[in-house]
């Protein structure tokens, strides 16, 4: 049987991996759940840059 503890974050290996604050890492997975594969999905999108004036958007074509 698969051990669970590699499929689930606390909140302190979340602010470990992604340097965020302790209580920023327990909102999170009071909000989403500790699920490893979500967690790394939500947070792996968020601090993408914002597509500037002028350049293309790849996304609308």
């Amino acid at each position: 049987m698969p051990d669970t503890a590699d499929k689930e974050y606390t909140p302190s290996t979340l602010h470990d991996r992604y340097q965020i604050d302790l209580g920023e890492a327990k909102r999170l997975i009071n909000s989403f759940g500790s699920n490893r594969l979500e967690l790394d999905r939500l947070l792996g999108s968020r601090d993408r840059p914002l597509p500037q004036p002028g350049e293309a958007n790849s996304a609308a074509a």
